[in-house]
């Protein structure tokens, strides 16, 4: 079911159960998993990603306000990753916290700001990334809702 099924499919049910009166207080909405591959090239940018998003399997990603910082056994990577749909939908921006060295990456994230059709989506999870020969692929896994 694609992003804009899931929300007319919301509406009604929502129209549904609010003329009923019958809808359980504080109902969360349905989550989906969230799958994305981000090829961050050393010193590139913007990047390229591809994942299971609905309507939002391909784009570019931008770092707003990135902080390294260097450390005898790696680094620390805190800021936010903005990433804009090929197909014209929106985008959506993830806080991200990351450590890497060897072998790689790993972190959490969090997304902070969405629009267009991603307008009003929650999502966090976590974060692993494996070095290539022109930076590193991260890989972001998790649950939208």
């Amino acid at each position: 079911m694609g992003i804009r099924s899931r929300i007319a499919v919301g509406i009604v049910a929502g129209l549904v159960l609010g003329i009923t009166g019958s809808a359980a207080a504080g109902a969360a909405p349905v989550g989906f998993p969230v799958d994305v591959v981000v090829h961050t090239e050393i010193g590139g940018g913007p990047n390229d990603f591809e994942g299971n998003i609905p309507g939002c399997e391909t784009g570019t990603v931008l770092d707003v306000d990135p902080r390294a910082t260097f450390t005898p056994w790696g680094g620390v990577f805190k800021g936010d990753k903005e990433f804009t749909c090929d197909s014209g939908n929106g985008g959506f921006t993830v806080q991200l916290n990351a450590r890497f060295g060897e072998p790689g990456s790993t972190g959490s994230w969090t997304l902070v700001d969405a629009w267009g059709l991603y307008e009003g989506v929650k999502g966090s999870g976590k974060l692993t990334g494996t070095y290539t020969d022109l930076g590193i692929d991260d890989r972001y896994t998790g649950s939208a809702r």
